[in-house]
């Protein structure tokens, strides 16, 4: 398809460009300059008050089945893998919409294996020549390595050494590919960059000093300071969710995601990242690329939605809305070689984003999104798609994985536990929050105020299977609740009959997937 967008604000390396329309045919970019670049057959694309940016790149996620559509339908039309397993690289599409690292080096033990199944490590500097071969062999763009004890969280687990960091690197640059380091303290930092690292990923929590950030003056950081919308803000839940905007474009199976990571155990003094913001701040002062980064999907991170937020993180902590755009376009671009995205040049992929308003002014713009091109084509469908349920599928697994390692690790670690009645029937389950232990249902509604343990489970043992007899208040994927009588619940599951004599619906009612509906004993805001 052929079209030209006629009338809009170009920003090219976070910089407004003197023409004002831009022409695409075949998937790139062929033209750009004023009206008269439109062909006869050409769509017409009236970009009055409007932005148009290049697709942006979010340079730190971890994929997921479905994550490429789910980004892209925020105008996320690259994302940079930093430790995946080959199987889920293999089944994600279209393969032009990211890069991978496939499996990251970390220490037997070490982070993030909590997260993932078993996988091959690095033991020592021999492991190395192999260790990058094989991830060579899976189709690695560039290397990926753990040099991280825990310190940065108050921890203590295994990490690889100097040694075999720097064997890693000689190795992943004898073939040409660019080494990425996960770092979380200053010292970790400087170190990974004395063995020759490109890129650290995460800025450091800890502040740096100006010797520290002399040290690493060289390299790339993937700055990643949205980290902190995994934990509820002011408003007592997930950040994201206070999103208008990208609420808007949010599917409703991801936004019951965000709603149950908001009522999970969160630590009394959550980060807030201040370190990071100005650890940031400091490196691009002193000539540091900044490269833009969510880690998505960790808890409160959303493919796509997240980068947004991510731009305004960047901003807050002192950077320009010009330097965030940048962030997020030609410099991770040109960092990884990816010379076909990120600018709006002629030859260039039409992965394109168009905004209402004014990003160099006001950074919120990129999230007023009015279209997305992904070479030169509307992102495929995803809300209400099996591919958006292989995605949350995906995620319920690798976060069961993990609280079930944590939970051998700390025993005494805070976890959902199961109330029952003495002769064993399951009346629901009292789940650790932020503040306190909430009641909730077989299916997961909350069933009361979050209080303590033994007055959550109080209210389990009066009300827990004498509630799923009153009428209750659902709704599916619109904004309006409707009344309801559930006639059998699972955990996973629901049989429930509407209420409303016009509905259409089966005598014995019918089953919805806890993802599917919305479930309360009185209607909630919308």
């Amino acid at each position: 398809m052929a079209f030209t967008i006629l009338h809009t604000r170009l920003v090219d390396r976070g910089t407004p460009l003197t023409a004002d329309c831009l022409r695409v045919a075949d998937g790139r970019i062929l033209a750009i300059g004023g009206p008269d670049i439109a062909r006869p057959d050409d769509v017409l694309v009236d970009g009055t008050g409007t932005t148009l940016l290049p697709g942006l790149i979010d340079a730190h996620v971890h994929l997921a089945p479905g994550s490429t559509q789910l980004a892209a339908t925020y105008g996320v039309t690259t994302q940079l893998d930093m430790f995946s397993m080959p199987e889920v690289i293999a089944a994600e599409t279209p393969r032009s919409a990211f890069f991978t690292s496939s499996i990251g080096a970390t220490a037997p033990g070490g982070h993030p294996t909590i997260a993932f199944p078993p996988l091959p490590y690095v033991t020592g500097p021999d492991d190395a020549k192999r260790f990058v071969a094989d991830r060579i062999a899976e189709g690695a763009d560039y290397l990926k390595l753990i040099y991280d004890d825990g310190a940065g969280a108050g921890m203590s687990m295994p990490t690889l050494d100097a040694p075999t960091v720097q064997a890693l690197t000689s190795e992943a640059h004898a073939h040409g590919l660019t080494v990425v380091a996960h770092v979380s303290t200053a010292a970790a930092a400087v170190e990974a960059v004395e063995c020759g690292v490109d890129v650290l990923a995460h800025a450091p929590s800890d502040l740096m000093s100006p010797a520290d950030i002399e040290a690493v003056a060289g390299v790339a950081v993937i700055a990643t300071l949205g980290i902190v919308d995994g934990f509820n803000g002011p408003s007592g839940r997930l950040p994201l969710l206070d999103e208008p905007e990208l609420m808007a474009r949010m599917p409703a199976r991801w936004r019951r995601v965000l709603d149950g990571q908001s009522r999970r155990w969160m630590p009394p003094q959550p980060p807030d990242g201040a370190g990071a913001r100005a650890n940031t701040l400091a490196l691009l002062r002193a000539g540091v690329r900044i490269l833009a980064g969510t880690d998505a999907p960790n808890p409160g991170l959303v493919f796509g939605a997240s980068l947004h937020k991510e731009l305004v993180h960047l901003v807050r902590a002192g950077l320009s809305p010009a330097d965030a755009l940048v962030a997020a376009t030609s410099a991770p671009a040109e960092v990884f070689k990816l010379t076909d995205r990120g600018r709006l040049t002629v030859g260039a992929r039409a992965d394109l984003l168009l905004v209402d308003g004014d990003p160099l002014v006001d950074i919120t713009a990129t999230q007023r999104i009015r279209q997305v091109w992904v070479g030169g084509e509307a992102p495929a469908p995803y809300a209400g798609t099996a591919t958006e349920l292989a995605t949350i599928h995906f995620l319920g697994e690798t976060t069961e994985r993990i609280v079930s390692t944590l939970k051998k690790l700390w025993p005494g670690l805070p976890s959902p536990e199961d109330v029952r009645r003495e002769d064993g029937e399951l009346l629901g389950r009292v789940v650790p929050v932020a503040g306190g232990w909430l009641p909730t249902t077989v299916f997961g509604a909350a069933l009361g105020p979050v209080s303590d343990r033994d007055a959550a489970v109080d209210v389990l043992e009066k009300e827990g299977l004498a509630s799923l007899t009153e009428t209750w208040w659902a709704r599916t994927d619109g904004p309006d609740w409707h009344e309801a009588v559930l006639m059998e619940a699972q955990p996973d599951r629901v049989r429930l009959r509407w209420k409303d004599p016009l509905r259409d619906q089966p005598a014995a009612g019918q089953w919805y997937d806890v993802i599917d509906i919305d479930l309360s004993r009185q209607p909630l805001p919308t």
